[in-house]
Order: structure tokens, then C-alpha cells, then sequence
């Protein structure tokens, strides 16, 4: 237990020193007053403000369907009290409590990705996830499919993009199904698998008791 403790210290101290020290470094450099800031780094300070605003805003409007327009009050409210009184903290402050009242106020639904019932595929690379072009989080996919009513028994393809290698987020999203019920996830390539080409029947799958592990096995997209 001791040592344990002093494991996470011990992290927990050079993440504060490196953040700390990263930090400090400008102001030792550019600290003194007896030397004007180099213009390139004046003219980087101020064009990383607006690009940082701008990805904030673009992070927490992107993804969400407004039921109301009543959201897009705090970005007028925040433009409005800095055009007045110019004085950026107050405006932020005051964007961001209205904004997170609205947002918990039911003013708003997280997306509705729509799948075709008759072929609820998974798009899988290595790159990440998608469903019906749009980009899912390995644990939301069971919520997903329950949100388009695709019952558990259904056969759900986790389609493979040519020349993935990593499987073991496809390992992964095929736990992840089986825990949310869906028990017939079959990863889907096309590339050509000896396996279903060998024209020999099938033998009936044994009781899921008695499976064991889950193995991804290949089968041709047409299947």
C-alpha cells in the first residue's frame, strides 16, 4: 500500500513539475523588460487567442441538435458584454453560466445517428468508428443501435476497412456489444477467408454457455 502511494506521488509530482516548468519557460525567456517580445512571437500570442476561442466554441455547439433556439443566447450574451464593457472574464463567466443553465434545462438532445434496420453495420479502421458516416465512441454504439430499435438477436457486421491491422479495438467493440445483449456481432472483410470457401456444411454453433471466448472469424461482405 505503501509503495503504491508513493507511485502515484511521484507521478502526480512530475506531471505537476513539467506542466509547471512548460509554463514557466516563456516567462524566464521573455520575462525581462528590458527586452521587447520578438514580433513573430507577438504576432503567434495573438493569433492563438482567437483560434482557441474559436475551437471552444466549435466544441461545444458541434454534436448537439438545439430543440430551442434559446443556446445560442450565451454566444450573443458573451459578443454583447464584450463589445460593451470589454473585459473578456465577464464575458466568459457570464457566456458560460448561461450556456450550461440552458444545456440543463432540456434545451437540448446529444445526436441522433439514423442506421438502416436492415443492415445496422459497423464501420470499423484504425482510425476509429463510425455508424452511418458519423462518428460513434465505442460505448455509445449499444445505446445506438437500442435508440434505432435494432433488436439483440439481429446480426450486426462490424465492417473491417481494407488494410486495418490493429484488431484489438474491434476485440473491444465486440465485448462491448455482447454486454449490451447483442451476442451475434461477425467481423466482416472483403478480403477472401479459406474458411467459408471450403464448401463443407456448417456445423450448428454449440450453446452459448459453452463458447467460451468469442473469436473474430472473416467472411466475405456479401454473405
Amino acid at each position: 500500500m505503501k509503495s503504491e502511494v508513493l507511485y502515484m506521488l511521484g507521478i502526480v509530482s512530475v506531471g505537476f513539475l513539467l506542466n509547471f516548468g512548460l509554463r514557466a519557460v516563456p516567462f524566464v525567456i521573455f520575462g525581462s523588460r528590458r527586452h521587447a517580445l520578438p514580433k513573430g512571437v507577438e504576432a503567434f500570442g495573438t493569433f492563438v487567442s482567437p483560434v482557441i476561442i474559436a475551437a471552444l466554441i466549435v466544441y461545444s455547439y458541434w454534436g448537439l441538435a438545439w430543440r430551442t433556439p434559446w443556446p445560442y443566447l450565451a454566444g450573443g450574451l458573451t459578443i454583447a458584454l464584450q463589445l460593451v464593457f470589454r473585459k473578456p472574464l465577464v464575458s466568459i463567466i457570464a457566456g458560460t453560466v448561461v450556456y450550461m443553465c440552458v444545456l440543463n434545462c432540456g434545451c437540448t438532445s446529444q445526436r441522433i445517428v439514423q442506421l438502416d434496420k436492415s443492415d445496422p453495420s459497423i464501420h470499423y479502421s484504425d482510425y476509429g468508428i463510425t455508424m452511418n458516416g458519423a462518428s460513434i465512441n465505442p460505448v455509445e454504439v449499444v445505446k445506438v443501435l437500442r435508440d434505432n430499435d435494432i433488436p439483440t438477436d439481429r446480426v450486426i457486421h462490424i465492417r473491417m476497412e481494407e488494410g486495418t491491422r490493429d484488431l484489438r479495438g474491434a476485440r473491444t467493440l465486440m465485448g462491448i456489444l455482447a454486454k449490451g445483449g447483442y451476442t451475434r456481432p461477425v467481423l466482416v472483410s472483403d478480403r477472401k477467408s479459406e474458411a467459408f470457401n471450403t464448401g463443407r456444411p456448417k456445423k450448428a454453433p454449440p450453446p452459448a454457455a459453452a463458447q467460451g471466448p468469442r473469436k473474430i472469424r472473416y467472411k466475405k461482405a456479401s454473405e
